[in-house]
């Protein structure tokens, strides 16, 4: 279904384990020989002797071990045992080569799970090599890489493309617990079922049938296996690889509904044009401690996630892209959030044109917005390492418009990837105390990157800490008038001008007949290219909210002895392997070949040792360029400003007029060796 997916999932630190039987059975390779860079004592032989109570161990970024196996092989996936690998979770690379001289990266960071100290198998799609290699980069706890055992395995006829996030559609083949099985009558196996049993439904069209599970059992599609809607209700139910796609408009209004405690709600596809709402809880109950992971959600007519209330729900991995309403101006959100104490994580909203459904709902990724006598409150919540890109509207909006006290406050939102183009990419309206930090959010084609005004009389935005943002404008200003106010804490952000905004925002809405890939690579990859091109390195300080371990791509975080601006952590190996063109978003002011610096070159890294970051000189106290002081040459020209919509939400400014320079053109100079 998917193409040019290979080695995406690690990328996003979803390395794929495989846990059950292959497409073909593979088969151990023979390994003739293993060496390592290092070793603590604990040697390289350890690693394939037989005996989980030896180790191979070394420290260090980069550390490898490397498998010989005497002749060129098909390579499927490697096994490895990680030791304490129930407790911490290691973050590696797998390379192959012929030569064992050049090496190529078929599993870049990849993340092991952390909750198993037994062997591990990580796919890769089928090819040939002599060497096998895994490079370490450390773990949770510390920088060491520690290996009890491993194994190279043939070929087992799997591409490799595993989906990095949400599913393909075609249900959990896993059968070896099923306890109850039916090709015939869904509803009626439920039924009979009792509690603990394990359901498994063989793929077929049930699309006239309403699944209504409401007691502690697994429900699970086989194959591609249609129904028009899920209920979900009692405790602990789990609902896993189906395919949902209603009927009639508003009858069903929702895809999968669930009320209770306790429930997990994975690998489902939801994709019916008459939704409303794809995955939402009950509107007057709603329900705690329940996990909703790795489903996709597309066609939809207005909301991906929708949580009306509730505690402790955790919505993690999800593919949430393409929605439109054709009913006229409604909103199109990638997820709406009330209640408390919620956990967003991890998830890919893309995709949301205005332009392609009627009116030009508004569509935004993450949305909370009060507009009702609703007294539901939403507090605490953690919105984390999600990639929000080519979306029409804004990227995180919290409105309070209603309610004359702070029903919407304390949310966290740090190591995210936001590229919208509406009149802001984060809104805050009469919402108190907040942590934005680690972010990139690019936007402001249209207004402002942020936005922090009153909704509610006499009800202000305040205590907003802004800390280790990457803040890039295309166009507009950074902040509305009057928004830095709201902030108790303005540290280390770093504030750019890109132009190009604009142009990427034409050319999304303008087509909003282009097809819609359900995964496109280059998002995980082009913002961390970016970021390698300007100063972050050491340049944040510790953020305000604890445990945030690990980046938007999976890497351990953090890795130095500093902290580095923008949801990415780089360590010595990041710019090691290939070209770190010049950053081409402009910051105002001075551009670097005026100030008399040249395009960075690599330097060969020292293995286990980090190079420390050169500071620049004329930082502004609020870090808002990071060109050295220097005259303005007389020749400039004005950015484009590209077209000009008001919110429909906050009073907009007039733009401030910027100037940038020239884009600078990317360099062939590698990045440092850092």
């Amino acid at each position: 279904m998917l193409t040019a997916l290979f080695g995406v999932a690690a990328l996003v630190g979803a390395a794929t384990v495989v846990s059950g039987p292959s497409a073909e059975a593979a088969t151990p390779l023979p390994i003739t020989a293993v060496t390592a860079g290092s070793d603590d004592g604990n040697v390289p032989a350890n690693a394939v002797d037989g005996d989980m109570g030896t180790r191979w161990s070394a420290e260090g970024d980069g550390a490898w071990i490397r498998f010989d196996l005497g002749s060129a092989l098909t390579v499927g996936s490697v096994s490895v045992a990680w030791h304490q690998g129930d407790t911490r979770r290691a973050t590696f690379d797998v390379q192959l080569s012929d030569s064992g001289t050049n090496w190529s990266t078929v599993l870049p960071r990849a993340v092991s799970s952390g909750t198993s100290s037994g062997p591990e198998a990580y796919d890769i799609a089928d090819a040939s090599a002599r060497y096998v290699r895994i490079v370490g980069y450390g773990n949770t706890e510390n920088e060491w890489t520690s290996i009890t055992e491993a194994a190279v395995l043939g070929a087992d006829g799997d591409s490799g493309e595993d989906l990095p996030y949400g599913t393909d559609g075609n249900g959990n083949p896993r059968t070896d617990d099923c306890t109850v099985s039916t090709g015939s009558d869904p509803q009626g196996a439920v039924d009979d079922a009792s509690d603990g049993d394990v359901v498994c439904v063989r793929p077929g069209d049930y699309s006239d049938t309403t699944l209504t599970v409401d007691k502690p059992v697994t429900v699970r599609a086989n194959g591609p296996a249609t129904v028009r809607n899920i209920v979900v209700s009692g405790s602990d139910a789990t609902i896993d690889g189906f395919t949902v796609v209603g009927d009639s408009l508003d009858d069903p209004s929702t895809g999968i509904k669930f009320t209770g405690t306790g429930h997990t709600i994975t690998g489902n596809l939801v994709n019916g044009k008459h939704l409303h709402y794809a995955i939402a809880c009950d509107y007057d109950d709603c329900a705690s401690d329940v996990l909703i992971s790795r489903n996709t959600v597309t066609g939809t007519n207005n909301f991906g996630v929708y949580l009306w209330g509730g505690s402790d729900i955790t919505v993690e991995w999800n593919n949430i892209y393409d929605l439109w309403s054709d009913e006229g101006n409604d909103d199109v959100d990638g997820m709406r959030v009330w209640g408390t104490g919620h956990l967003i994580r991890n998830n890919y909203i893309h995709d949301l044109n205005a332009n392609k459904g009627e009116g030009e709902p508004h569509a935004d990724c993450v949305q909370n917005y009060q507009n009702s006598s609703r007294t539901v409150e939403s507090h605490d919540v953690t919105v984390e390492n999600n990639y929000c890109v080519r979306v029409s509207g804004q990227c995180l909006i919290m409105q309070n418009e209603h309610r004359p006290t702070a029903d919407i406050r304390g949310y966290t939102y740090r190591g995210n990837v936001c590229e919208s183009f509406g009149s802001q990419t984060i809104e805050l309206g009469s919402v108190t105390g907040g942590v934005i930090e680690n972010n990139i959010l690019r936007g402001g084609a249209d207004g402002h990157v942020l936005t922090f005004h009153s909704t509610v009389d006499d009800l202000d935005t305040t205590d907003i800490r802004m800390r280790n943002n990457v803040l890039v404008s295309g166009g507009g200003s950074t902040y509305a008038s009057g928004s830095r106010d709201a902030l108790s804490d303005d540290s280390d952000n770093l504030e750019l001008l890109d132009p190009s905004v604009a142009d990427d925002w034409r050319e999304f809405e303008d087509n909003p007949d282009a097809p819609v890939p359900a995964i496109n690579p280059a998002d995980f990859t082009r913002f961390r290219d970016l970021a390698q091109q300007v100063d972050v390195v050491d340049e944040g300080s510790t953020p305000h909210s604890p445990g945030f371990t690990h980046d938007v791509d999976g890497a351990t975080r953090v890795r130095g002895t500093a902290i580095d601006i923008g949801p990415f952590e780089f360590a010595c190996h990041s710019h090691r392997w290939g070209r770190a063109p010049r950053w081409e978003w402009q910051a105002p002011g001075v551009s670097p070949e005026e100030a008399g610096h040249s395009a960075p070159r690599a330097a060969a890294p020292t293995p286990g040792r980090r190079r420390a970051a050169p500071r620049r000189s004329g930082r502004s106290a609020r870090n808002r360029t990071r060109w050295p002081a220097a005259p303005r040459p007389a020749a400039r020209r004005r950015c484009p400003s590209g077209r000009r919509r008001r919110s429909r939400r906050a009073g907009d400014e007039p733009p401030r007029t910027r100037w940038c320079w020239p884009p600078v053109a990317a360099s062939s100079a590698r990045g440092r060796g850092r």
